[in-house]
């Protein structure tokens, strides 16, 4: 199978996701303090880059949540949650409003991308002398 073939798959597998009342009630549980901390801080234009990197994170992690019992799926996700974190801390981020398209566009690209980076370790690792 090829590495397009599993990102179709997974992209398959991420359009049947549907929030359940307890998802909700977690992204809420980590959404909130993320709101108060930046608010506290002064820094309410990095509250939209968190929750959109957080969620895109989260979705990508419950897409390939078969894999959880490997230690290269959590480092993979650690060093994206770093890279996210290094892009809203030192990028520029406006603090007015930004159009909900926009939004939406970035944050699809996003999810993709980790998706994609997700599958193509997965490849790698699984399969190395097919590289």
């Amino acid at each position: 199978m090829s590495q397009m073939t599993d990102f179709k798959i997974s992209l398959q597998e991420a359009k049947k996701l549907h929030l359940s009342w307890r998802a909700r009630a977690l992204i809420f549980i980590f959404g909130a303090p993320t709101i108060f901390l930046f608010a506290v801080l002064g820094k309410l234009d990095l509250v939209w880059p968190s929750i959109v990197s957080l969620g895109m994170i989260s979705i990508a992690v419950w897409v390939k949540w078969t894999l959880r019992r490997y230690a290269w799926f959590w480092i993979t996700i650690a060093v994206i949650a770093i890279f996210h974190l290094s892009l809203i801390v030192f990028v520029p981020w406006p603090a007015a409003w930004v159009p909900a398209v926009l939004m939406t566009v970035i944050s699809t690209a996003d999810f993709l991308l980790i998706l994609w980076v997700l599958v193509a370790i997965e490849r790698i690792v699984r399969h190395p002398s097919r590289q």
